[in-house]
């Protein structure tokens, strides 16, 4: 029985590093939290937020695209569009900004990488007289939110 205690430790521990690996988290994280200070600027300076795509690039440059959602036929064309830029690009992330219907001042920040993909929820208060951001406050969410606009940009099995 000490004999087969030993391995599952180790292998548990190995299993934990290939899952997660913490650079790619962080970076993940850093290109989101980029994106809403980004979001957060058109909104003082727009008065709205509209939905948008981010391409995340290796140096950490970031190439925002808006995304004018109309009818059906022109979603599948904007998820074609999203995946042959985030390729011709060479994007090492994409993220998807949509606001929440039905929640007010709600908006969701979707993105994915290779291996990895994560959410965060943004709540914020606008005055418009003032044209001032009031409160903007990231919350992450513990699971990703589902978004058809990235799902399967780099082939990632979920």
């Amino acid at each position: 029985m000490p004999d087969s205690a030993v391995p599952s430790p180790i292998a548990v521990g190995a299993y934990h590093e290939i899952k997660t690996p913490p650079p790619l988290t962080d970076a993940l994280k850093n290109a989101i939290e980029k994106a809403a200070d980004r979001s957060r600027s058109e909104l003082a300076s727009e008065g709205k937020i509209k939905p948008m795509a981010f391409f995340v690039h290796p140096d950490g440059t970031m190439k925002t695209v808006s995304l004018p959602l109309r009818d059906g036929l022109q979603k599948e064309a904007l998820i074609r569009r999203i995946q042959e830029k985030a390729l011709a690009e060479s994007a090492f992330a994409v993220i998807i900004l949509t606001e929440m219907e039905n929640e007010g001042h709600k908006v969701v920040l979707s993105g994915i990488s290779p291996g990895m993909k994560a959410s965060a929820c943004v709540d914020y208060r606008f005055d418009k007289e003032s044209k001032t951001v009031t409160s903007w406050k990231i919350n992450w969410l513990n699971q990703p939110v589902q978004n058809f606009f990235i799902d399967g940009i780099f082939d990632t099995t979920s």
